[in-house]
């Protein structure tokens, strides 16, 4: 249900933000007390780029996040990894369009394979962090953005120096 934030009724807030956050809540809520090995959360990259019309998304994306870390600071397991595409025939990029697709290169982010995916979600599971974002960056296209670059993303890109600032 995508549409810009001024568009967004409650109601189609909360048709997006119950099938993860309040889904996430009650796992929370039902196994707090157990002692669990891990409790991963599967979140999206789009609470942390702009994804226009999609704050619904990115919102109900980010109370995953949130939930990670509240569950990090009480000392419980957690990890909430924020995806972004995966390539080929699985996961939400398996259903976008040529101009969904396109849309979503200029943002930054290049899909994954799913071989790559699973190790890093190997790897993540090692780290002992909250909350972890597997990407692959596209610096060229984050930087031609012509909003600029996400300040979430702004480290990963290299400054790039004119001549003049090198003399």
């Amino acid at each position: 249900d995508d549409a810009l934030t001024g568009d967004l009724t409650p109601q189609r807030m909360a048709a997006v933000r119950a099938p993860k956050a309040d889904a996430a809540r009650y796992l929370h809520e039902l196994t707090r007390d157990l002692e669990l090995a891990s409790f991963v959360l599967f979140s999206s990259a789009a609470a942390l780029v702009d994804g226009a019309g999609q704050g619904n998304y990115a919102a109900a994306n980010a109370s995953l996040d949130a939930l990670a870390r509240q569950r990090r600071a009480s000392g419980l397991p957690a990890l909430s990894l924020a995806w972004g595409l995966w390539s080929g025939t699985t996961g939400m990029g398996a259903t976008l369009d040529g101009a969904a697709a396109r849309r979503v290169g200029r943002q930054g982010l290049a899909p994954l394979s799913p071989a790559q995916n699973l190790a890093l979600f190997d790897l993540a599971l090692s780290t002992g962090e909250a909350h972890l974002a597997p990407l692959r960056v596209d610096n060229a296209a984050l930087r031609a953005r012509p909003d600029g670059v996400p300040a979430l993303l702004s480290g990963l890109v290299p400054v790039r120096r004119s001549p003049a600032a090198a003399v």
